[in-house]
């Protein structure tokens, strides 16, 4: 029994990163890292979150 959960598990994750690398969110994910290179992988996740399109951003402290 534990077998079979097991393998269900792994063909659910396996199914699941290839759908990831296979569609379309992943691939406008990677063109924002490559406008954002500089930046840490979570800022970089946060802007595409809020503007997948977004060309430039402005730091936290250029607002005070």
């Amino acid at each position: 029994m534990p077998d079979t959960n097991v393998r269900d598990i792994t063909e659910k994750l396996e199914q699941g990163i290839k759908d990831l690398f296979e569609s379309d969110k992943y691939a406008e994910y990677l063109k924002t890292m490559s406008r954002f290179h500089s930046y840490s992988t979570r800022n970089t996740l946060l802007i595409h979150l809020q503007d997948p399109t977004a060309r430039r951003v402005a730091g936290f402290l250029s607002y005070l």
